[in-house]
């Protein structure tokens, strides 16, 4: 059996309800366009200062380590002399303990780790190249600057540490030495008098400690460098992202 359905004609919609559905829709949409690009701009400023603040931290952290390199850097320095003139001196009136102390001083080192990764990260992101951070990428460039002549310089002085190395077995007596790689140093006696070193060995570890003076020097300004544009980038960066 045939079931009948009435049918109810649709009225037809005006041109200006098309128009007001259209501009609600355009709305609508423009609307949350701007509103997700407000939210990742928001959550990229978020990301932004929060590793800003990691590069404050980096920088705090190298300034700690750069601390105790200068401090060694200094002893170093001022001992070079010391070297050179004991080397210069009678091997019988030279205090035993003070030549292998002095020796042991540039033999020993630590090398300087930078905590580099957080500038790198911001770097990579543009952080250092925008218009609103030049003077910020003009104390992180001088910064890297000085970070780079200093690395340059320790891969010399270690270098001429292995040459002085070399030279220890003209230079030492085993017993003596031994104590010394160990840090023993406090059982090497006090005694007046040391076997005679090789001349030549002496002559040429002379010559190293000249260099390492050298070097010792350029490390202690790069240092001071580095302490300089880093206070600069660490106050700029409290400043803006805190």
């Amino acid at each position: 059996m045939e079931v009948y359905h009435p049918h109810h004609p649709t009225q037809k919609k005006k041109w200006s309800e098309y128009i007001i559905e259209f501009i609600m829709l355009f709305t609508a949409v423009t609307l949350g366009f701007f509103a997700e690009n407000i939210r990742e701009h928001l959550a990229e400023n978020t990301k932004k200062n929060e590793l800003m603040k990691i590069v404050s931290l980096d920088l705090q952290r190298d300034l700690k380590q750069l601390d105790f390199h200068q401090q060694d850097y200094e002893v170093k320095f001022k001992t070079c002399d010391s070297v050179i003139d004991m080397l210069n001196s009678d091997p019988d009136k030279i205090n035993t303990h003070t030549y292998y102390s002095l020796l042991g001083i540039h033999l020993g080192y630590w090398n300087f780790n930078t905590n580099d990764k957080s500038r790198s990260d911001a770097d990579s992101k543009g952080y250092f190249r925008n218009s609103e951070n030049t003077e910020l990428a003009y104390y992180i460039s001088k910064y890297n600057f000085f970070l780079l002549d200093f690395k340059t310089i320790e891969d010399e002085a270690t270098r001429y540490r292995f040459k002085m190395q070399d030279e220890m077995q003209y230079m030492t007596e085993e017993k003596y030495f031994n104590k010394l790689t160990v840090l023993d140093i406090g059982k090497i006696p006090q005694t007046i008098g040391i076997k005679a070193p090789d001349k030549e060995a002496a002559k040429r570890v002379k010559n190293i400690t000249l260099n390492f003076k050298h070097l010792y020097f350029g490390s202690i300004n790069d240092i001071d460098s580095l302490h300089l544009y880093a206070n600069k980038a660490i106050d700029l960066i409290n400043k803006k992202y805190n």
